[in-house]
């Protein structure tokens, strides 16, 4: 075999392993060839860096300082005590990487908090988890893959309730239970970590078109390569259904997966990685696994692909 046959071979491979899948039994042709660096705009409703969200509390001097190189707090109720999904897989779970500087967003009700969304999920097997996504489109809140489907724990999940902007005790803008899922061939099938990415499809696009959700990009590493980048979701070591925020630079980029110091915890597994850039927000990852550096799934082309698939159910 040439190597230009090889080469070939090898692509055509990962694309099946990129194959949309979902759980209604259907799956949709494999993703292009990457191309060149493509957007997704954001719902409200090119530089080559990004810029750090402006939140009260947060130091950026401390995420610059941050490289690779808490107190917990008791919860009440049924819901405080459910783990985070990411312990149904091997892989090591999200870390505070030097000093914990997180910043509680409260109220989550202002742009971008409340795209993103505390998840309760339900397996086949009853076992329950949280977990944390955002919304990409009205009907479409993206997530990690093991939020949607563990094979420990019988498969596809049975349900997942979707809490945008959750504050606490408080849901603003109510909730909805999606049993529609999307995820792909590398990690239905073959569990792997590069391909953990997912997605939830709601009942309908009311609560999409009335919070809105983030852009997505497709980027090459270069630019990828120290960028601010934020973060921000619902990690299990705080008071219940809080949102917490933090920030950083991007220390390292592979070819499908992107590395920073930036501070999570359990609970956080499907929260966007963002880049926020004259007035707006464009996801570059999902956030995923932990070990400081922590790490998300990185949006390449197959993956910005499925996800504009995924969006556009709801349209």
């Amino acid at each position: 075999m040439s190597d230009h046959e090889s080469i070939s071979s090898n692509l055509a491979i990962q694309l099946q392993l990129h194959e949309s899948v979902s759980s209604e039994g259907k799956s949709s042709p494999p993703a292009t060839q990457p191309t060149d660096a493509l957007l997704a705009a954001d719902f409200k409703g090119v530089a080559s860096s990004g810029e750090i969200e402006l939140v009260p509390g947060f130091n950026p001097a401390n995420a610059l300082h941050e490289r690779a190189e808490s107190e917990l707090v008791e919860l009440d109720g049924e819901l405080s005590a459910l783990p985070d999904a990411a312990t149904t897989v091997y892989e090591q779970q999200e870390t505070v990487c030097g000093s914990d500087d997180r910043v509680r967003i409260s109220p989550a009700t202002n742009l971008p908090w409340r795209w993103i969304c505390k998840l309760f999920i339900t397996f086949p097997d009853n076992a329950r988890f949280v977990g944390t996504g955002w919304f990409i489109g009205p009907r479409t809140v993206m997530t990690a893959g093991h939020c949607v489907y563990s094979k420990a724990n019988g498969g596809w999940a049975r349900s997942v309730e979707v809490v945008p902007g959750m504050d606490g005790a408080s849901r603003p803008y109510g909730s909805q239970v999606g049993t529609l899922f999307r995820s792909v061939n590398g990690w239905i099938n073959d569990a792997k970590p590069d391909f953990d990415y997912g997605a939830i499809i709601l009942p309908d696009n009311s609560l999409g078109n009335r919070v809105g959700w983030f852009g997505f990009a497709y980027m090459p590493d270069d630019s990828l390569k120290n960028l601010f980048v934020n973060t921000s979701g619902y990690p299990g070591d705080k008071p219940t259904g809080t949102q917490w925020f933090n920030a950083g630079t991007i220390t390292e980029v592979s070819e499908r997966r992107l590395s920073y110091m930036i501070d999570t915890i359990g609970g956080q597994s499907g929260s966007p990685v963002w880049r926020f850039l004259n007035g707006e927000r464009h996801a570059v990852g999902v956030h995923a696994y932990g070990g400081c550096p922590n790490k998300a799934t990185r949006i390449i082309k197959p993956v910005f692909d499925n996800m504009m698939e995924w969006r556009n159910l709801g349209f």
